[in-house]
This record gives structure tokens, C-alpha cells and sequence, in this order.
């Protein structure tokens, strides 16, 4: 090998070892970061007397629809469980993997979102609500039609769809809307028994806090008469 060879042979190797000592440098330093958010969360979680857990496979399957029942790997972690104003809630990290073409071309991204599930006391045919820009993305698991409610603001500001449209148009109360209006940024839905609130990425304890005061705030301005009908009570 001559001269000019092996100093571009030397280059080329020094170039992979300084490429690979970076990327071990970033997993090491993503693994701290990810081991003091562990902590940081456990912490909050006594201090608030919820209960905390590092990972739950249970959640995975416990909800559907987006962005659930999507790609492989996926997991739930940083668990918190608790009560809030006397409703059970569950909130985690939920994340899954994708990949797209093959061999040299293969990519992999992961996917990650904030989930808080508040629980109902009830089952209810489901209702989903969103920003108009983002409701594809992260709501559209109820089965049904776009529902109007009637109020022009609402309409455009948001996409509404349920199963049934009468059970929307009955939540969807106009102190509902007034709470709705004042968070135009909040995707939720009503699956099962519970109440969900999703975005893309991670969430910290006072985020979680404030969707809870949120997601109070609604259940608590829907009209007594939908939930007593929902569990088959007389009317009052």
C-alpha cells in the first residue's frame, strides 16, 4: 500500500471510530437522561401519594384505535396511577416502532405520546374531539360521522365524531364548549369507561396535573341527565 493509501486508510478509520464513539456517547448520555427522568417522576409521584411504575405491558392492549394497535415494540412506561378529585386515573408514556423499505434503504422511527385515562364510572358509545388540524392523527378511533353541534366557532375550531350523534350533541353542552374554547390545543375522546387526552411526545407531572383539571372541568359541566340515562336510571 502506498503513501497516499494508507493515510486515506487511517483517515477512513479514525472518521468510523470518532462516528461510533459519538453514537455511543449519545446512547450513554440518552440512558442518564432517561434514568433521571425515572427518578424525577418516582419522586413526584410520593410526593403526590400516586403510584408509580417504571413500565406496565398491561397498558399496552388496555385502550384501541389511535395511536394504539399501530406498528411493533410497543410499550408503556413511567407509569403514574392514582385519584383525582375521587375519579381513578392511569397517565404513561406510550411508544411504538415503524419501519419502512428494506436492506440498505430500511428505516426505523419511533413514535411516542403522552396518554392520561381518567376514569368514568360508566360506558359510554364513545365520542371523540379534537382540533380540526390534528384530529386524523390522534383522535379518530371512534367509529361514526362528523357530528355539528351548531355553534359556528366550535364547528370550525374542532371535529367531532361518535357513534351516535344525539349522545355528542347531549355532552357537547354549551358549558362544555365554553371549557372546549378555552383549550383549542387539546385532543380527547370518550372510549369505554374512560376519558383519554393524547399528544405526541412526553409528558411532565404538570402537564398531567393540567389535563386532569381539564378533563374535570368537562365531565364535571356534562348535564346529570346523560349519565343517568347511561346507566339506565330513571329521570329525575
Amino acid at each position: 500500500m502506498d503513501l497516499s493509501g494508507l493515510v486515506g486508510f487511517l483517515f477512513g478509520a479514525v472518521c468510523c471510530i470518532g462516528i461510533a464513539a459519538v453514537g455511543i456517547y449519545g446512547a450513554v448520555q440518552a440512558q442518564k437522561r432517561a434514568a433521571e427522568r425515572r427518578a424525577a417522576l418516582a419522586g413526584y409521584a410520593s410526593h403526590r401519594e400516586w403510584e408509580y411504575r417504571p413500565s406496565d405491558d398491561s397498558l399496552v392492549s388496555r385502550f384501541t384505535g389511535a395511536p394504539f394497535d399501530r406498528g411493533y415494540s410497543r410499550s408503556a412506561t413511567n407509569v403514574f396511577l392514582g385519584r383525582h378529585d375521587g375519579r381513578h386515573f392511569v397517565a404513561f408514556d406510550y411508544g411504538y416502532v415503524t419501519s419502512s423499505g428494506s436492506g440498505n434503504d430500511r428505516r426505523t422511527q419511533h413514535h411516542q405520546y403522552s396518554v392520561v385515562a381518567l376514569s368514568l364510572g360508566l360506558t359510554t358509545p364513545g365520542l371523540a374531539v379534537g382540533p380540526t388540524g390534528t384530529f386524523g392523527r390522534l383522535v379518530n378511533a371512534v367509529t361514526g360521522r362528523d357530528v355539528q353541534i351548531g355553534n359556528p366557532f366550535f364547528d370550525q375550531a374542532f371535529t367531532v365524531t361518535s357513534p351516535s350523534p344525539q349522545f355528542a350533541l347531549d355532552v357537547l353542552h354549551p358549558d362544555v364548549v365554553d371549557v372546549l374554547l378555552h383549550h383549542p390545543e387539546i385532543a380527547w375522546r370518550l372510549e369505554g369507561d374512560s376519558m383519554l387526552v393524547l399528544r405526541s411526545g412526553q409528558h411532565t407531572p404538570q402537564e398531567i396535573e393540567a389535563k386532569l383539571h381539564f378533563m374535570d372541568a368537562v365531565l364535571d359541566r356534562i348535564p346529570e341527565h346523560v349519565r343517568s340515562r347511561l346507566l339506565g336510571e330513571p329521570p329525575r
